[in-house]
């Protein structure tokens, strides 16, 4: 169902949210495993949405830059 309601969501809404969301994860996760010592598993699931944070604002670079008007010389 949240899936749903994100995907109705305008490009230029939904992926920052995305980024902002899969970064706090990421972050609370790998701070869980490094500091209080749960183990590397969550360590790799925070280091995994780092990564697909990562992967989103790649994706939202490459949409601006696809957006910005050619220079002509």
């Amino acid at each position: 169902m949240l899936g749903f309601l994100v995907r109705l969501l305008p490009f230029w809404v939904r992926e920052p949210l995305i980024i902002l969301v899969g970064t706090v994860f990421g972050v609370r996760i790998l701070y869980m495993a490094l500091v209080d010592g749960e183990g590397w598993v969550p360590a790799v699931i925070g280091a995994v949405f780092l990564l697909g944070a990562a992967l989103r604002v790649r994706v939202v670079v490459h949409a601006l830059r696809a957006r910005r008007p050619r220079r002509t010389r």
